[in-house]
């Protein structure tokens, strides 16, 4: 992610307000953010505003399933299955205003041209929902009782990861469109670790998506290598450290905009109700404090006052005009994981409901932030040295080929995975780190022809064991030329 020049910064910034978005975390709750950013874009393009909604924006942070909406609009659809809006790119020329006769007679030198910046189309809002509708209950995907969840996590990992990287693919957080941060909680370390868009390390989106979900007791810790530090990370859900993610957001953003005098900072709650204990409640020793049949309610009222302590500082800082849109969601309290057809639409029309109620306000936002002039900080693909990377990643990666045996094949490093394919006679494959993830190949001959073969399946699209095969282990057309 390049970032405007520093060293140039007391000379060239012009720009002294920057506007930030911040989405809390909550699970199946991001519906409701999902719902209100699908709004605001469609209240963009009633304003004639043609450039995408993540472009107005300097930095884009959340937690948990925050994280996974920011990541969601600052990931390019070129290089992930993300669906792109629909329109064309919007190309911004500068002019520049040559110099009066008096001005040059006192030696003002000319301004330099600045070059035209293509603002590429992000992704369609309006399909974040999709990312709950349709693939929440293969997320939280449980195949144990209740007592196994006593010993282990209640969901296995493989289900999200499969969906992470089947969204995401090969993306690196680095080539998010604009500045972008994703939180989570280093658990080896005892300390925040977020995810950086403008860090040099080589993340992936899918990574840092994992991390900031990684929700203790649902979810096993993500562990990562960060090649920075030369260190494995233990990392879990942000919502641990900051649920809500304002404060994070706005340091990060002192550091990113040396010279900026107003941050509008724009915070999408998942409507999570303030916990309160009955009075009954409130004396109840080590059991009433954790008892799981009551949401352990020591694990809630922190929560809840993290998250009111967050929105009291940012509503006092002097620099900040803090915007923080919540809904209270009236007696229904909904479970991250709950992804049943009542919560689902009830949660789609509160975020409905919450933008109805809200819509002066986030009109108003919106309004003042169209009028901005500056997009130096939204990534321009056409200037980038990976550009043809961008432009062919996604579908022209060469099969890695392999010459060893499969008892040759040395220790597979962190990352690659041993994979079986559904054949005859069970042969082994892997993924590996060096082919970004891609595939697995046949041992025999690493073709996908092969394995089609040996599975006889006839090699039509029609043939719905073929494209079975296909979207499975992320073939294309191409793998069988």
């Amino acid at each position: 992610m390049l970032l405007p020049n520093k060293k140039n910064n007391d000379k060239e910034e012009k720009i002294e307000e920057r506007y930030i978005l911040s989405i809390d975390g909550g699970g199946m709750r991001g519906i409701i953010p999902a719902v209100v950013i699908s709004k605001l874009a469609q209240e963009l393009k009633d304003l004639n505003e043609d450039k995408p909604f993540y472009s107005f924006f300097d930095l884009i942070a959340g937690t948990s399933t925050g994280g996974l909406i920011a990541l969601g609009l600052t990931t390019s659809p070129l290089i992930s299955n993300l669906k792109k809006e629909e329109g064309e790119d919007h190309l911004i020329t500068y002019e520049t205003k040559p110099l009066t006769f008096f001005e040059r007679l006192r030696g003002k030198k000319e301004p330099e041209a600045k070059q035209p910046k293509l603002i590429t189309k992000g992704s369609d809002c309006s399909t974040l929902l999709d990312f709950y509708k349709n693939d929440g209950k293969s997320i939280f995907h449980s195949e144990s009782r209740f007592l196994g969840q006593l010993l282990k996590d209640k969901y296995d990992p493989k289900y999200i990861e499969g969906f992470l990287n089947r969204t995401f693919k090969n993306a690196k957080i680095t080539q998010c469109l604009v500045p972008t941060m994703v939180v989570s909680y280093d658990a080896s370390e005892g300390i925040p670790f977020n995810f950086k868009s403008w860090d040099d390390n080589e993340f992936t989106v899918s990574q840092a998506a994992r991390a900031t979900s990684a929700a203790p007791t649902y979810f096993p810790p993500a562990i990562v290598y960060d090649k920075k530090e030369e260190k494995r990370r233990y990392l879990i859900d942000g919502g641990i450290i900051a649920n809500n993610p304002v404060l994070m957001a706005y340091s990060e953003a002192r550091k990113l905009y040396p010279n900026c005098k107003k941050f509008h900072i724009l915070a999408l709650s998942t409507a999570s109700n303030d916990y309160a204990m009955e009075d009954v409640d409130i004396s109840g020793g080590l059991m009433g404090w954790i008892d799981p049949s009551k949401g352990a309610p020591i694990q809630k009222i922190s929560s809840t006052s993290q998250m009111q302590l967050a929105s009291f500082v940012a509503n006092n800082i002097s620099d900040v005009e803090y915007t923080r849109v919540h809904y209270n969601l009236k007696g229904d309290s909904f479970k991250l994981d709950d992804t049943s057809s009542y919560a689902v639409n009830t949660l789609i029309d509160s975020g409905e409901q919450l933008f109805r109620e809200e819509e002066e306000k986030l009109v108003s936002f919106l309004k003042k932030m169209i009028k901005r002039e500056d997009f130096s900080h939204v990534l321009d693909i056409n200037n980038l040295e990976i550009e043809e990377k961008i432009k062919t990643e996604a579908s022209q990666i060469k099969p890695l080929e392999i010459e060893s045996k499969l008892e040759e094949i040395p220790v597979i490093e962190e990352n690659e995975k041993l994979e079986k394919l559904p054949s005859t006679n069970k042969r082994k494959y892997f993924f590996s780190k060096k082919n970004n993830g891609k595939p697995p190949l046949n041992i025999k001959n690493g073709t996908l022809s092969s394995i089609l073969d040996e599975d006889k399946v006839e090699k039509t699209p029609q043939n719905e064991k073929y494209q079975e095969v296909l979207d499975k282990y992320g073939f294309n057309e191409e793998d069988l030329k």
